[in-house]
């Protein structure tokens, strides 16, 4: 078995050389789904799952191998070891395996969830970086205008300085949001395992709000608790120590400490299970909460999107005629370009809740 482990061992550098050049020096400009697939393809916690499933596979032969071929028993003590290498052994071999198997594909569905996320971030952030400038051009027009007002003497030097001031803070929000935006595509980059100074991404996507349809929470619950699988280590486990105290009872009464040991694993098992699956249960119905929390936001801020845009074209019309200033109809369209930044991010928030609710039983 250790020469087994050992060779799979040396495969890894290989491995992880082979998904790092197939990643490198790409210009990307994919789907989301797209990213995500990528994603997995070039993941290297997948060669680190597949190694760890195949030192359970080899640890199941052992279990198998061990429970066949068993030493003479002559005391009660070695007849009980023996019991427990025929009847527990492998089956808490063979949980560890699907255990193993499970534990990878959990790893490649939040794989996917943090690429999915990353990708709405970028994308967000996109729409900040477009707000933002979009306002900067505003801020100078406003600028220009004071400008002209202040050499024609209708404002003063004050009203000028107060012009100038929120122009060049104006760059400096443009300027901290181009930050945020190169931080998102090196997460997204670092998702996708490929070198951070690698050519640009490009998500291939708009940011529209997730289809929304009604669930029935029981069931998602009930789906949730046979996916999730720390319930199901923790429910192998129970089975392993009931096998254990079954055996037990063969050869012990409750006056031996082995059999006292044994009745108290078994018992903090049923209620590590029990806890498990309602912390389970509250960590869904608090999410659900949530996401219809975001729902709601979501049509709150589309509403007052639509109010900001019908007043910036009731102010754009009566400016037409005569009857307002240009500053305020800049003041209204920086107002519009805030509600309609507000209703992206709140399709994000909802997308994302939207998310991770369904990977909890998905």
């Amino acid at each position: 078995m250790k020469k087994r482990i050992l060779a799979l061992f040396l495969t890894v550098p290989l491995l992880f050389t082979v998904t790092t050049v197939l990643a490198a020096g790409k210009n990307l400009i994919l789907s989301i789904e797209g990213f995500q697939k990528y994603a997995v393809e070039n993941s290297k916690q997948a060669v680190l799952d597949d190694l760890e499933i195949k030192t359970k596979e080899s640890a199941l032969e052992d279990a198998k191998e061990d429970a066949e071929f068993l030493a003479p028993a002559g005391t009660k003590s070695e007849r009980y070891n023996n019991d427990i290498k025929k009847e527990v052994s492998p089956l808490e071999a063979e949980a560890n395996l699907e255990y193993a198997k499970r534990v990878k594909e959990k790893n490649i569905d939040d794989l996917k969830l943090d690429v999915y996320k990353a990708a709405l971030d970028k994308l967000l952030v996109e729409k900040e970086l477009d707000t933002e400038k979009a306002k900067l051009d505003i801020l100078s027009e406003k600028y220009s205008m004071a400008e002209a007002r202040y050499k024609e003497g209708k404002i003063t030097e004050n009203d000028l300085n107060d012009a100038k001031y929120a122009l060049d803070a104006k760059k400096i929000d443009v300027q901290r949001v181009e930050k945020s935006l190169k931080t998102a595509e090196l997460e997204l980059k670092r998702l996708l395992s490929l070198e951070l100074d690698d050519k640009d991404l490009k998500v291939d996507e708009k940011l529209t709000l997730a289809k929304w349809k009604e669930v029935n929470l029981e069931k998602v619950i009930k789906d949730a608790i046979e996916k999730n699988i720390d319930i199901y280590k923790k429910a192998e486990d129970l089975k392993a120590k009931e096998k254990i105290m079954e055996i037990t009872e063969r050869y012990y009464t409750d006056s031996n400490s082995i059999y006292n040991e044994n009745k108290t694993n078994l018992e903090l098992a049923k209620v590590e299970l029990e806890d498990a699956k309602i912390n389970l249960e509250v960590e869904i119905r608090n999410k659900y909460n949530d996401l219809l929390t975001a729902k709601d936001n979501v049509e709150l801020a589309s509403k007052w999107e639509n109010i900001q845009k019908k007043k910036l074209e009731n102010v754009e019309l009566k400016f037409k005629n005569g009857l307002v200033s240009k500053e305020e109809v800049l003041s209204q369209k920086e107002k519009y370009l805030d509600a309609q930044y507000q209703m992206f991010s709140a399709i994000r928030d909802f997308n994302v809740l939207k998310a991770e609710f369904e990977a909890l039983y998905n």
